[in-house]
């Protein structure tokens, strides 16, 4: 019985596996109609749709290291699509927030990803995708507890 169980969660990784990648294969060129890396969208996302603001936090939530967060804001500040400053009551704390070109070119992405959605929901059906993204995240959330 042991061995089934390993396999069956090496299977359920493998398998997470493969839907994050074949995710990041279609929107890899959405991004980049947008002008964006899949990773300046993904901090873009934290940064507007999710309201991050602080430095440390995307790093956190972008399950990243804070020195690769750092380059990446560097790098999207200096493109002009995030503003970064210091907290007034505390200048250790950093804040980020998106510029107008920085937020137009997370729409435009969001709007093209939008149509890939549709395309899954009309493929396995509105509540098979509800119920995945549900569990996925319940599953996210678990292995960022252990």
């Amino acid at each position: 019985m042991k061995k089934r169980m390993a396999q069956t969660s090496i299977s359920l990784l493998y398998a997470l596996r493969e839907a994050a990648d074949a995710c990041d294969e279609r929107m890899t060129p959405i991004c980049a109609m947008a002008g964006l890396t899949l990773a300046q969208f993904n901090l873009l996302y934290l940064v507007v749709e999710e309201k991050r603001t602080r430095l440390g936090e995307l790093a956190e939530n972008s399950r990243c290291v804070k020195s690769n967060v750092t380059y990446l804001v560097r790098s999207m500040e200096a493109d002009g699509l995030l503003e970064v400053s210091a907290d007034p009551d505390d200048r250790r704390v950093r804040h980020v927030r998106a510029t107008p070109k920085g937020t137009k070119a997370l729409r435009a992405a969001l709007r093209a990803a939008t149509q890939l959605e549709k395309a899954l929901r009309a493929g396995l059906g509105e509540k098979a995708i509800d119920d995945a993204a549900e569990r996925l995240m319940a599953i996210a959330h678990r292995l960022d507890g252990l």
